[in-house]
């Protein structure tokens, strides 16, 4: 859903994303577009993988200079993302 809207388009046209920017804004199905999204789309914007690899991604972010970084689990009720926010908490 973030692949067309203005901005959110032009920011994953400028990671390398345009082809799937242009099938979000054509009209092709959410399921189908959410099948053609790679790992490295996701990788790109979020941070993903361990806790040590997330606190890595978060300092990325922070070094490029962000003020703010949001961490948001993939679902409510994701135990694991339930876990890393408390982790995260204690940091």
């Amino acid at each position: 859903m973030y692949l067309s809207p203005p901005g959110y388009g032009e920011m994953f046209s400028s990671l390398g994303y345009s082809s799937l920017v242009e099938r979000a804004r054509s009209g092709e199905s959410r399921k189908d577009l959410a099948a053609a999204i790679p790992a490295s789309l996701i990788a790109s914007v979020g941070a993903v993988g361990s806790k040590a690899e997330v606190l890595a991604r978060i300092a990325e972010f922070h070094a490029a200079g962000a003020d703010h970084v949001g961490v948001v689990p993939p679902t409510a009720e994701d135990p694991c993302g339930a876990r890393l926010l408390a982790e995260l908490g204690r940091r």
